[in-house]
């Protein structure tokens, strides 16, 4: 019996299970993990850090001056530049992010709660990078990085891989800056501070409201000897000192609250069905065949064998082998995404197709044990005659 099962069904049941597997991964399964994936991405940068402001080039002095005012709590300078970032024999234009006040760290994206991987040991020149700077440049932990800051070339160690950095397009990456190299980025900037700054506040509503009318970037405050006359440099600080600046704030909780969550269970009921009624309709048709009825009538039930086993190792082949398949299409679609795919998003929802295909599996097997009834019936009546 075994051995007529694997010449006349093994083969069409490996080719229905990859089939089916194949598509109702693709295009049902591996969509909903994605917009899963996507959906926490956008989200993770908001809920799984601590920052609620980010705020354009504040000056040294005010990085010093607005911790404990103001409804802040606490702050992360940063100087930001786009720059051609080597790795591995790939080059890459990156967002780097350089700050020389590490001590706030775990407010920034780049904290515990978002970390991936990191190294087991410390590095003199430590650099932070996200998962999007590794998958494009297959770099990894220990790996060399090298910098252009400033017309000079540093040289750091990935220590840590945080999620990507969705703040900015393409991820970003972060260094521990040197005393040295912050005095040549302030000598070719010609400003006095930083790029950006995040802020942490302990009353939201106090730090929103000084943020959005009392804040100036004061790092955009050009020295007075660059100006050829006083009424020059006033100009100038007037045009800092009376805009606005509200426009340039990024509050953290107004963009998380405006997220929406696209829900799409029903790709996972429709790949659920179509995977059901696929493993039916096969039943079906092999049922049908006449190979199979005419063997069980001629040469099986006639000698007392039992059939039903016949059945019995259809529905377990086609329940292992969906699943199997299933699986391997979704493991190599998470491995070779594009973006970031946390283990979280890979719940228990998935499952809703290979349970679809065992209550079919199910139905399949009273639908052969029925006909192998009715054939059994027959052949008694015929040995009777």
């Amino acid at each position: 019996m075994g051995g007529y099962w694997v010449r006349h069904r093994l083969f069409l049941t490996v080719v229905l299970c990859i089939v089916t597997a194949t598509i109702t991964g693709l295009l049902f399964a591996f969509p909903y993990v994605n917009q899963q994936a996507n959906d926490y991405n956008s989200q993770s940068i908001y809920k799984n850090t601590d920052i609620d402001f980010i705020v354009p080039e504040p000056s040294f002095e005010q990085v010093d001056e607005l911790t404990g005012e103001y409804g802040i709590d606490k702050v992360f300078p940063y100087f930001l530049t786009k720059t051609q970032v080597n790795v591995n024999g790939k080059s890459r234009t990156t967002t780097v992010l350089l700050s020389d006040q590490m001590q706030n760290i775990d407010i920034t994206m780049y904290n515990t709660e978002r970390l991936i991987e990191k190294a087991d040991m410390e590095y003199d020149n430590p650099i932070l990078v996200d998962w999007q700077f590794c998958h494009d440049t297959s770099a990894n932990i220990g790996d060399t990085v090298l910098l252009n800051i400033s017309g000079n070339v540093a040289e750091y160690n990935i220590y840590a891989i945080y999620e990507t950095n969705s703040i900015y397009d393409g991820g970003a990456i972060l260094a521990v800056m040197s005393d040295e190299q912050k005095e040549s980025i302030n000598q070719a900037s010609k400003n006095n501070g930083y790029s950006g700054m995040y802020i942490s506040a302990n009353d939201y509503n106090a730090c929103q409201a000084f943020l959005t009318t009392d804040y100036r970037p004061l790092a955009r405050l050009k020295n007075r000897e660059l100006f050829d006359s006083e009424e020059q440099y006033q100009v100038h600080y007037d045009a800092i000192m009376s805009s606005g600046y509200a426009n340039e704030i990024t509050d953290f909780r107004i963009r998380e609250n405006g997220l929406d969550t696209k829900g799409n269970l029903w790709m996972l009921l429709i790949g659920a069905g179509l995977a059901a009624t696929s493993m039916i309709i096969f039943n079906i048709v092999m049922g049908k065949r006449g190979c199979e009825k005419n063997y069980f009538t001629k040469h099986c039930i006639p000698k007392g064998q039992e059939v039903r086993p016949y059945y019995s190792v259809s529905f377990c082949m086609e329940m292992v082998l969906f699943c199997v398949f299933y699986a391997g299409v979704l493991v190599a679609q998470i491995l070779f995404s594009d973006e970031f795919i946390p283990q979280t998003v890979l719940d228990a929802k998935l499952l809703i197709i290979p349970v679809a295909v065992l209550a079919a599996g199910f139905v399949n097997v009273f639908m052969n044990y029925s006909m192998v009834t009715e054939i059994t019936k027959r052949v008694k009546v015929k040995s009777k005659e």
